[in-house]
């Protein structure tokens, strides 16, 4: 059976309703599962979805627990990481849903526009992956071939591409359904 993480930051809902009681539940359940929504909820964070963010890493899990405290995690008042065991086969009404692989069968051919491809620098991808301390990446000018006409302007950033970079960067994985409380195996302190 595999295991997850979510990470639950001091003061968040996760922090103070215990999930190990009442089970994981999406904000808005009875919203249908699109694809749109799943990028909106990985790229733009909304809350508003159908969806459970968990990811397979540790350290993302902590890394989400520690930055989305709103004090700094001591030993005395940490943040907490919850490990997940799915059962398998899975129940049938809950999935397992791989962000990557969802948007992937949306992508248009690569010869169309727009591209889930940018026109910046290498350095760009490390903007979105880490848009707090290299958003400078994401603002650099195109570089053009010489022309006499080419306008100044940062690159293409898609919906599709911030999805796609963001759910590698947290090794993200998300559950429409609901997460019993007898999934939840361990809550661990973080600080």
């Amino acid at each position: 059976m595999p295991i997850f993480y979510r990470g639950a930051g001091i003061n968040t809902y996760w922090y103070l309703n215990n999930p190990a009681e009442t089970g994981f539940t999406a904000r808005t359940p009875e919203l249908t599962l699109t694809v749109t929504r799943m990028m909106h909820h990985i790229s733009r964070g909304t809350a508003n979805t159908p969806f459970i963010s968990m990811t397979r890493s540790y350290a993302v899990a902590r890394d989400y627990a520690v930055l989305n405290s709103t004090v700094i995690p001591t030993i005395i008042n940490p943040a907490y990481i919850y490990e997940i065991e799915i059962p398998d086969p899975l129940p049938g009404e809950v999935q397992i849903l791989d962000p990557v692989k969802e948007v992937a069968k949306i992508l248009l051919p690569p010869a169309m526009r727009p591209s889930y491809q940018h026109d910046g620098s290498q350095e760009f991808l490390l903007g979105v992956i880490d848009p707090r301390n290299m958003g400078h990446f994401l603002v650099q000018q195109v570089v053009q071939p010489p022309s006499n006409g080419g306008t100044p302007r940062t690159p293409n950033l898609t919906l599709e591409l911030e999805t796609l970079v963001r759910a590698l960067r947290d090794a993200e994985l998300l559950v429409y359904g609901n997460i019993p409380e007898n999934w939840i195996q361990n809550r661990f302190d973080v600080y």
